[in-house]
């Protein structure tokens, strides 16, 4: 039986090829996780185009929001998905350190229990432009800062003209080649696993502060696929009977929306939510006759 796994997600290069490389390891991917915070601002990492991607790939795309202190509440989220869906890893297309710390990636799961996979952890910037080649990936520039880069550079694709500029500039400026110090972001429109191509049609140029990134872009996919959804197995917090709850479109949507309910730490199952519903209104009502 293959190894559950999560990928964390933004949709650029790095998290791609990583999807890809643990699927090749034997993972079974079931979904594509996207951690944000209230003050995130997607500017390099349109959520319109993460969710073509999941239709594209097939595979569940899931945002969760995590508040301050960061580090405990990413481990709360890891431990639930953990719980949820039978995970025992989660992958990452970390390539190095970020200002010397050790992967922050890494201790999260260390700390719940499960493994991380990065396989593209220390490799040389050459090696990992060299692997977006020979899996034919198709890659844009959706974000790039100055001093590195102008906007001249936005929605350029990752070619090998693009990589020669980009080592001559590193050669004059510094600039990484594979973007580490975010000189520049990207997205993926096409590769391993893509049913069909995301198509950029147009796109406006914002600018700020020092950074050029685009705004409303205009997506499209060649075919039409339905959004895939996550299950998840959970045990009635009531009952303790295993039940299945999905991320979109389901059974508890359906019910009258009155909860949170009193004394409930997590998802009860059907027939026991449906219970705490009636005995709710029903004491919701007995107390308006009353008066």
């Amino acid at each position: 039986m293959k190894e559950k796994a999560i990928v964390l997600w933004s949709g650029g290069k790095d998290c791609n090829l990583a999807l890809h490389l643990a699927k090749e390891a034997g993972y079974e991917v079931t979904a594509l996780v996207t951690f944000y915070s209230k003050t995130t601002e997607f500017r390099a990492h349109p959520k319109v185009w993460m969710e073509l991607q999941s239709k594209s790939l097939g595979i569940p795309h899931v945002m969760l929001e995590i508040d301050e202190p960061f580090a405990q509440n990413y481990e709360i989220r890891l431990h639930k998905l953990k719980e949820q869906t039978g995970i025992s890893t989660v992958v990452s297309g970390d390539i190095s350190e970020v200002h010397g710390n050790s992967n922050w990636i890494t201790d999260r799961a260390q700390a719940v229990g499960i493994k991380a996979f990065l396989p593209l952890w220390q490799k040389n910037r050459a090696e990992v432009m060299e692997l977006l080649f020979k899996f034919h990936f198709e890659v844009v520039l959706t974000l790039v800062k100055s001093p590195w880069l102008d906007e001249t550079f936005l929605a350029r694709k990752i070619d090998a003209g693009l990589i020669e500029e980009f080592e001559i500039l590193g050669e004059k400026n510094g600039l990484d080649l594979c973007g580490e110090q975010g000189e520049y972001h990207t997205m993926v429109t096409n590769g391993p696993g893509y049913r069909s191509p995301i198509t950029l049609n147009r796109f406006k140029t914002v600018q700020y502060e020092e950074l050029f990134h685009l705004s409303e872009p205009e997506l499209t996919l060649e075919s039409d696929y339905q959004v895939p959804v996550l299950e998840k197995s959970k045990k009635c917090v009531n009952c303790s009977k295993p039940f299945s709850c999905f991320t979109d479109g389901c059974w508890c949507a359906e019910l009258p929306m009155i909860m949170p309910m009193e004394n409930i730490t997590d998802c009860l199952c059907p027939n026991c939510l449906k219970t705490a519903i009636e005995e709710k209104l029903s004491n919701g009502n007995g107390n308006s006759k009353q008066e």
